[in-house]
């Protein structure tokens, strides 16, 4: 899915321009289903070849029961009548192996109708939350303020998202004792003491991000 051709009006680009800078996957859908837009994150975790890809404008969910749930959320927006008033949220989570959270497809009614509003032609937001990929910049900081690899910020990341120590070294093919040897060497650098504490660490990194 590529970004539409040829100039925008200013409005639209400065609204794509705002929703290229989340780590949320954003796309706006016409009610049919059809992409009217979408960002850059989404198009980044379609090009990964999970369970979802972009193809001339429609999204395509590789199993039969997420096309099940997508078609469902599209179906309730025609029961939406007035959709600036009415708040409807049809949400579904994408369960993932090897003990990683899983992430959630949120589909939401646009308000209609104004012509100031960019791309009037959008009858529905469609919104990809992936907790693995908001950790990304926090990951960026870790090893820029404590020094730490990209094995052992990925690790500190895993940990904080609740994936146990055992289910990390199994995605990644690797020893339990090489998990623990990232472990040690991560509180030699950062002086946490303890999972615990890491994990609180990282999420107020997370937090101290998202604020600013």
């Amino acid at each position: 899915m590529s970004k539409r051709l040829g100039p925008l009006p200013a409005r639209e680009s400065l609204f794509e321009s705002a929703l290229d800078l989340l780590t949320d996957g954003i796309a706006l859908l016409r009610r049919d289903g059809r992409i009217v837009y979408a960002n850059e994150a989404l198009r980044m975790m379609a090009a990964q070849g999970g369970d979802f890809r972009l193809d001339r404008n429609v999204i395509e969910f590789a199993s039969s029961d997420l096309r099940s749930r997508f078609a469902a959320a599209l179906s309730a927006l025609e029961h939406v009548e007035e959709p600036a008033t009415t708040f409807l949220v049809s949400d579904f989570a994408v369960p993932r192996e090897q003990g990683r959270p899983p992430y959630t497809v949120s589909v939401r009614p646009l308000a209609r109708g104004k012509e100031e509003m960019a791309h009037p032609d959008a009858a529905a937001m469609m919104l990809v939350h992936d907790p693995l990929l908001r950790n990304r910049a926090t990951g960026h900081m870790l090893r820029e303020l404590y020094g730490l690899t990209n094995a052992e910020s990925e690790l500190v990341q895993a940990l904080s998202s609740g994936m146990t120590a055992v289910a990390y070294a199994q995605s990644r093919r690797i020893s339990i004792t090489t998990v623990y040897t990232h472990l040690r060497r991560t509180r030699e650098k950062t002086g946490w003491k303890s999972v615990a504490e890491l994990t609180r660490r990282f999420h107020e990194l997370n937090v101290a991000l998202r604020v600013n």
